[in-house]
């Protein structure tokens, strides 16, 4: 039976439907950070785009929401291809196809011609959903170095940190957590005065792997939109003789902590310099009453590229099971 759907497509959300907006994505089982306005703003600050935000409805029911990101052609006129990352965002698997269904008629009405999504679920939900993305006839367009189709989660849920680090699996990074202590490192709460040191680590970071670094316009925006009230997100620090020797961004939504981007000095240590703030970051999720923290992606199998082997090996001392999730599929109309 066909379900009467209706959409929203918006520019700029009235403050009801923004409210409605902000409300599912944070609560949907489907949701993810970068499908947030605050996330929303981020992204347009600093690049060529375009954000509009969709709210599907069944009768006065949401359903399904998306922030749609078009390229910016000449002034005012955007190009006709859209991306959703991590989105479209619904409560159940079963209302993808649906809702993807609603979201291509308005698409086409908007002028899109190609339209690129990547639900965000995990393990089996992710499975069903590719399912209901052949249904509404899109297609894998996922790359090995594209945006992560696997990751490792740890449970954090009400656990005190003996009972995160506790396991024969997490006893290297019980030794790595002594070793940096034993240095002297430490590690605090990042401030707004420590984004251009995160900026500058990550900047050498993707400049050591030839790939292009984010401006330093893009992490002001991230403090601006996205961290400085510390409830979608937060900045750690790590320093050792005096000097900040690592830094990350991690971000909360829903019942999820995430290990969004980090990097650390290319001098020696005798220790693990991103140990601390990483375990910082769990803490902060925990804290805040997330159930689970998850390491940010680690590539995918068949991936044979050494220097990304090599960054996620890190995250392993933390968990080992790979967690799938959908991967990236488009469609033209």
């Amino acid at each position: 039976m066909t379900r009467r759907l209706t959409v929203t497509w918006s520019r700029q959300l009235g403050r009801s439907d923004a409210v409605d907006y902000d409300r599912f994505v944070d609560g949907a089982a489907g949701g993810h950070a970068s499908q947030t306005r605050a996330w929303g703003a981020l992204t347009t600050a600093t690049r060529p785009l375009a954000a509009r935000y969709v709210i599907v409805r069944e009768m006065a029911r949401i359903v399904g929401t998306a922030l749609v990101l078009r390229p910016r052609a000449i002034g005012p006129l955007v190009a006709p291809v859209a991306r959703v990352e991590r989105g479209p965002v619904c409560e159940r698997v079963a209302d993808v196809a649906h809702v993807l269904d609603a979201i291509v008629g308005a698409s086409r009405r908007h002028g899109v011609a190609r339209l690129q999504v990547m639900p965000y679920w995990a393990d089996g939900e992710a499975a069903d959903a590719e399912a209901a993305l052949a249904r509404a006839r899109f297609r894998s367009v996922q790359e090995l170095d594209g945006a992560h189709v696997a990751t490792l989660r740890i449970d954090i849920g009400g656990k005190s940190d003996e009972q995160i680090l506790a396991g024969k699996d997490r006893e290297t990074l019980r030794r790595k957590l002594r070793q940096a202590e034993k240095a002297g490192a430490t590690v605090r709460r990042g401030e707004r005065r420590d984004m251009p040191t995160l900026a500058k680590l990550h900047d050498d970071l993707m400049h050591g792997q030839s790939m292009d670094a984010k401006p330093a316009a893009w992490f002001d925006a991230l403090w601006d939109d996205v961290a400085r009230d510390g409830e979608r997100g937060a900045v750690f620090v790590c320093e050792h003789d005096g000097e900040a020797i690592a830094a990350l961004f991690a971000s909360r939504h829903g019942s999820q902590g995430t290990f969004v981007l980090g990097a650390t000095t290319s001098a020696a240590r005798s220790f693990s310099k991103m140990v601390l703030p990483m375990m910082a970051a769990i803490r902060w999720s925990r804290d805040a009453g997330c159930a689970r923290f998850d390491m940010g992606g680690v590539p995918m199998d068949g991936d044979t590229d050494e220097k990304r082997a090599a960054i996620a090996q890190f995250k392993f001392d933390f968990a080992k099971a790979r967690v799938r999730l959908v991967r990236e599929h488009a469609r033209w109309f």
